[in-house]
């Protein structure tokens, strides 16, 4: 009995923070049926049983959004043992981005969201390069002591998506489609695989790692 009693002590906080956290995205569907008057089917299920689409609808989307997440769980895991303050702050600064990158990825914040607010896509695009600027800038020496190669190697792939985006748009579905969201998916994998890698040198070097 005094084991139970002392892991629900222990798990306390981790129980207010779950239901904390499910109340509120719950709370924000609830929110969104009344005041927007939408089903919560249109809520709730995935995207392709709604439009009643095949499984395979958005595959490389749907695993991109996978890869976002993944590099922010990695970054955020790390974040935890890093010692150093620097190294701990460009690490969680870098999950903070990632989780806005998958986010406007994944609910469609520069093509939708924002412009039905009244904020044209190049100024969300603008935003988002002059958030990076001030990354690069705010931790230049951190990234220099890293593999930054893959870095820039992502983000070269993230440019090009943009260059299709929003200058052929209109051409063949090979460039239009399979260049624009094949190039961000290559950028997305780069990402994961540098931020894996800078972490892991990064617990390396302070001898947290035991193999």
């Amino acid at each position: 009995m005094s084991v139970l009693t002392n892991q629900l002590k222990s798990l306390l906080l981790s129980f207010v923070l779950i239901v904390a956290i499910s109340g509120i995205v719950l709370g924000t569907v609830i929110y969104f049926h009344y005041s927007k008057n939408i089903t919560f089917k249109f809520l709730t299920n995935d995207p392709a049983v709604v439009a009643e689409l095949p499984a395979y609808v958005g595959v490389l989307s749907q695993l991109g959004i996978f890869l976002w997440a993944s590099t922010a769980a990695i970054c955020l895991f790390c974040t935890r043992l890093i010692k150093n303050k620097a190294h701990r702050t460009f690490i969680f600064s870098s999950a903070l981005i990632t989780i806005l990158l998958g986010f406007d990825d994944a609910f469609m914040f520069h093509e939708i969201v924002f412009p039905s607010l009244g904020v044209q896509q190049k100024i969300v695009f603008l935003s988002y390069i002059i958030i990076m600027l001030l990354y690069g800038l705010k931790f230049i020496k951190v990234l220099f002591k890293s593999d930054y190669l893959l870095l820039l190697f992502s983000v070269f792939w993230f440019g090009v998506s943009l260059i299709v985006d929003n200058f052929f748009a209109n051409s063949s579905p090979y460039i239009a489609q399979l260049l624009e969201d094949g190039a961000k998916f290559i950028g997305i994998v780069s990402w994961l695989f540098y931020f894996a890698r800078t972490c892991r040198q990064i617990l390396i070097r302070e001898g947290l790692k035991s193999t």
